[in-house]
């Protein structure tokens, strides 16, 4: 099926957004659910936060002491920010939780439009709906709509759900509204992708990967250093601006200006681009491959290795990046936590029992290796993309097998992470170790890492059996890491049963070298895992292949 477009008309008139009503109810229908456990998740945070303030901070402590504590300690304004008023509930929990909730919704609004546009041209639904009455733009814009209101109303669910956990009026709103804006800054940025590259996967690890996880990085660089000059950076960087609101701490609603004035730009960036791109392509074109197929791609496991070579670069620069910064600013935490028996005790929840550097460094490698975990869930999607898309179906009616087609994404899924995690445990500790000339801590916290492997290979192992034996609940498996990273981020803050926090694939791992080697709970989740991954390759097997 061919489109005409107009691409004359441009994209701030009425008839290139023609027919904006129904591409936003398509657009809705569509993503409503997506939205609605989103907005429900994320409006949780804050208020739950702010009725655990009085069990983290004590009547009988200092807050005052609290704040100059967190305020000078660059390892926890790396971690979470830069705090401006802990003293008080409200701030204390947009410290802890806000700029969380504000990342996440950013992360969320990218994938968001990207599902809506970029992912949809890719299956063929937006030439059906172009192929019909509607401008050029009316579904980028409806896709916009739709991720600007929902924000919106997350924004303003988060101002009244803290002015009723009894936060003044005017700090929640301006939590709120942060939320919001950052939201829209990287749905413009989301939208922008999606035109200059013609894959959803593309734009997603664009929008998502390199310009969010980037900018996340330089955060934490510059939050966790004490220098005024370097501080000042912290203006450019997007990922600030919530935070530079000074909810509950003297607002500066000015601030919300920047957000605001960048989302409308680079989402008139995106209506222009969109102008200038054809249909189904994107401004950044594929390259033309070589006319004879390289010596690697012979086989099903060169072409995997080809389909996952950015992707590998990507996860292993950033976990690799990551790992080595939290270890290098982790030295002046013993200092600070011998100081605040409150904010040891959280320390100590995360990481376990021990020496209170021990501790830090346990808990930031429990965080690393779930982040790898989903590195390892996205590694194997791949494969589930290439059956839907059709490719699958077409390499295995070659002499391609089942059992190779399904080893050839599997390996890597397996191998590049475990590797990443091993990688953590060395990093981490490397700063410290070459700081003390303490050479044998390599060694320790290596151990620490690889006590926690069987955690993400039962995390491997479901999303294997899922995609073996029921593909189309295989989005479950990023439940599964969803529900670990909040056990390993929040669940503690809240006062969960300690039944129920460990409750996820590392809950009853040892935590090395802070507690003694348990090999038995490493010994049953190893069985665990491989007969799933087993299970899964033999499922793959025998059933049929879907498509779209």
């Amino acid at each position: 099926m061919t489109t005409l477009s107009l691409p004359s008309q441009p994209w701030w008139s009425l008839r290139s957004q023609s027919g904006i009503g129904a591409t936003t109810a398509i657009a809705w229908r569509r993503s409503r659910l997506y939205w609605v456990l989103w907005v429900l998740a994320l409006l949780t945070l804050m208020p739950l936060t702010v009725t655990k303030y009085h069990d983290l901070v004590p009547p009988g402590s200092s807050p005052e002491q609290l704040m100059a504590t967190l305020g000078s300690n660059p390892t926890m304004r790396a971690i979470l920010g830069v705090p401006h008023d802990l003293s008080t509930a409200g701030g204390f929990t947009m410290w802890r939780v806000g700029a969380f909730t504000g990342w996440t919704a950013a992360f969320v609004a990218a994938f968001g439009v990207i599902r809506g546009t970029r992912a949809d041209e890719e299956e063929g639904r937006t030439e059906l709906v172009r192929s019909g009455a509607v401008g050029r733009h009316a579904i980028l814009g409806g896709s916009l709509l739709v991720t600007m209101v929902a924000t919106l109303v997350l924004g303003v669910l988060i101002a009244l759900s803290m002015v009723g956990a009894g936060t003044p009026a005017k700090g929640s709103l301006a939590a709120g509204l942060g939320v919001t804006a950052i939201s829209w800054v990287f749905a413009g940025v989301a939208a922008v992708c999606a035109q200059v590259f013609e894959s959803a996967r593309s734009a997603r690890s664009w929008a998502a990967g390199i310009v969010l996880g980037g900018l996340f990085l330089v955060r934490a660089v510059l939050d966790g250093s004490s220098s005024v000059r370097v501080q000042a950076w912290r203006w450019l960087i997007p990922l600030e601006w919530p935070q530079l609101v000074r909810p509950y701490a003297d607002e500066r609603w000015w601030v919300l200006l920047l957000p605001m004035v960048l989302s409308f730009l680079l989402i008139g960036v995106a209506f222009s681009l969109e102008s200038r791109r054809d249909f189904g392509s994107g401004l950044r074109s594929t390259r033309l491959g070589r006319a004879d197929a390289a010596p690697g791609l012979g086989d099903a496991a060169g072409l995997a290795r080809r389909l996952h070579r950015t992707g590998v670069i990507g996860w292993s620069l950033g976990v690799l990046v990551f790992s080595y910064g939290m270890g290098s600013i982790g030295s002046q935490i013993d200092a600070m936590l011998a100081n605040n028996p409150q904010v040891a005790e959280m320390m100590a929840k995360l990481g376990g029992t021990g020496e209170l550097k021990n501790a830090f460094y346990i808990a930031m490698l429990g965080i690393m290796v779930t982040v790898v975990s989903l590195a390892a869930v996205q590694f194997l999607s791949r494969l589930h993309a290439e059956e839907l898309t059709g490719h699958a179906e077409v390499l295995a009616s070659t002499a391609t097998s089942r059992w190779a087609l399904a080893r050839s994404h599997l390996g890597i899924a397996l191998v590049v992470p475990v590797v990443l995690a091993l990688a953590s445990g060395v990093l981490v500790p490397l700063a410290e170790a070459a700081k003390l000339g303490r050479w044998s801590m390599i060694g320790d916290y290596l151990g620490a890492a690889a006590v926690l492997l069987p955690g993400l290979l039962l995390v491997l192992g479901i999303a294997m059996a899922l995609l073996g034996w029921a593909p189309r609940w295989f989005s479950l498996a990023w439940v599964a890491v969803g529900w670990s990273m909040f056990c390993s981020w929040l669940a503690p803050l809240f006062g969960l049963p300690e039944w129920l926090i460990d409750l996820q694939p590392w809950g009853h791992l040892p935590r090395l070298p802070s507690e003694p080697l348990d090999l038995v709970p490493v010994i049953i989740e190893t069985v665990i895992a491989v007969v799933l991954l087993a299970g899964g390759l033999v499922g793959f097997r025998r059933r049929d292949l879907l498509s779209r």
